[in-house]
């Protein structure tokens, strides 16, 4: 069975010092990183194949905006302003699910429209600025981090090309010729798919680029106490308001609209943003790896599974393998921020995605030697399934990951009873809770949703009615025998 992920260190047969040396993010292809390229931290770069770029994705901008300021003169100047929004997924971008295939659209035409809507209505109140697009993130659902990263890297992709063009000769890895827009580059090809592989400045990445974060925005403003008052007495006003009807609207509404957009165009231009701290890894996404490549030698397959029985036996196998990373190997610690010395901080824990990407990355592992298909399988069926593992289409068990701190533990739990029963391939299913947090001292001292789902579960076992299996792992951060001692 063939790998589904793979360092890119790794890949490279390179050092990860030496990637972050030379400032390139050693991602884990075939894993969504939630890593995004933020605009802003193109203005300052010292690197040399983006000193431009900060430049090239404004008068982008400038162009889209004058295009499509006279596009109700003719039809074909609205579908060219929405072409250069609907722009293609970039290929082969090292910080996204490396296991697809297709190229989608980054940004959907139906999407794009309503972008360019929201722009029409700011246009009308007298904004005529470039850097807006970057900030309609903040009025428009679906326009995303992922989407504002990847129209940035659409815009600038030739920069990126010539970037890891150079990263790559200096590496001395093994490259091939791509043409791209009938320019010729000579790029590493990627691992899972059939195309080139882009590295990526750690320097350009952000957990949430600023231009879709009111939280960001609002903190920046209040760094400053004439911004501030402005936040306060016309950003909040803005927030009620609807970006449409403009014409409708008085003149003093307007006006009001006009300032609040100029405030934050201001605010937006003034803040200072980081790249993403990878010694902090504020996230969680970075410590992974490491820790997956030290846990790999322990990582077992007693026989390779011909009936469902022996496939049920072998997911439990593995998830007794991940329960053991976890509450012996030191798993546990990467599921909590840290301190800048890198102390877990106890009752931080990081999202439930971190948690799952390692069940994932262990997964692969396993799964490669025991012959396993292995897939994530996101809003599946009536709940939203995690992995799924099987022998063929019709054959397979279902995992799903949760902390104890879910909100929707028990409705989750409720909800994969539902699609277990439902979903005609899959003979079997487990849901693994990860106990998190210091407010639980001991794993035997449930929470109260928890303790309903094990209730369920012991209720549904007893009367022979069909449920996934439920395992409980201590994911919580004890004391060391030594201050026990003490």
């Amino acid at each position: 069975m063939d790998a589904k992920t793979l360092p890119l260190s790794k890949y490279l047969n390179v050092e990860r010092k030496k990637l972050e040396k030379l400032g390139v993010f050693d991602s884990t292809l075939g894993v969504d990183t939630k890593l995004f390229v933020d605009p802003k931290l193109l203005i300052r770069s010292n690197i040399e194949e983006f000193k431009n770029s900060r430049k090239i994705i404004l008068l982008y901008f400038a162009k889209l905006l004058n295009i499509h300021k006279q596009s109700h003169k003719s039809p074909r100047l609205l579908i060219q302003a929405r072409d250069m929004l609907a722009v293609k997924e970039p290929q082969g971008l090292s910080i996204g699910y490396g296991n697809k295939t297709d190229r989608g659209t980054a940004i959907s035409k139906t999407l794009a429209n309503k972008i360019l809507l929201s722009a029409s209505e700011i246009l009308a109140v007298g904004i005529d600025d470039e850097e807006l697009i970057e900030t309609l993130g903040l009025f428009i659902d679906g326009f995303g981090p992922d989407s504002m990263s990847d129209l940035t890297v659409s815009i600038i992709y030739h920069d990126f090309c010539k970037y890891t063009q150079k990263i790559a000769k200096d590496l001395k890895v093994k490259t091939q010729k791509y043409i791209i827009d009938n320019k010729t580059y000579i790029l590493p090809k990627h691992p899972f798919k059939e195309t080139c592989i882009i590295f990526v400045p750690f320097s350009f990445l952000s957990p949430l680029p600023l231009a879709v974060s009111w939280d960001q925005i609002a903190e920046a403003g209040f760094h400053n106490r004439k911004l501030r008052n402005e936040f306060n007495s016309i950003i909040f006003p803005v927030l009620k308001e609807i970006l449409t009807e403009i014409k409708e609207k008085s003149d003093e509404e307007k006006n009001t609209l006009r300032e609040g957009f100029n405030t934050i165009l201001k605010i937006y231009r003034k803040i200072n943003v980081r790249g993403y701290d990878l010694k902090l890894d504020s996230k969680g996404y970075y410590s992974i790896q490491p820790f997956i490549e030290k846990e790999s030698v322990n990582i077992k397959v007693e026989s390779l599974p011909k009936t469902q029985e022996e496939l049920k036996k072998s997911v439990r196998d593995l998830i007794k393998q991940f329960e053991r990373s976890i509450e012996s190997n030191g798993g546990n610690k990467l599921l909590y921020r840290k301190t800048k010395t890198g102390v877990p901080i106890k009752d931080s824990p990081h999202n439930e995605d971190v948690s799952q990407t390692i069940f994932y990355l262990i997964a692969d592992l396993f799964c490669q030697k025991a012959n396993i298909l292995l897939s994530r399988e996101p809003n599946a069926g009536l709940g939203p399934v995690d992995f799924s593992l099987g022998k063929s289409y019709d054959t397979k068990v279902l995992v799903e990951i949760k902390k104890s701190t879910n909100k929707d533990l028990e409705d989750g739990y409720l909800k994969q009873i539902k699609a277990y029963k439902k979903n005609e391939a899959a003979f079997y299913s487990f849901f693994i809770v990860i106990i998190v947090k210091e407010v639980q001292k001991t794993v035997t001292e449930l929470n109260p949703q928890l303790k309903r789902v094990k209730d369920i579960y012991e209720k549904n076992t007893k009367y022979n009615i069909s449920t996934p299996e439920l395992v409980i792992i201590d994911g919580l951060i004890h004391p060391s025998p030594s201050k026990l001692r003490s």
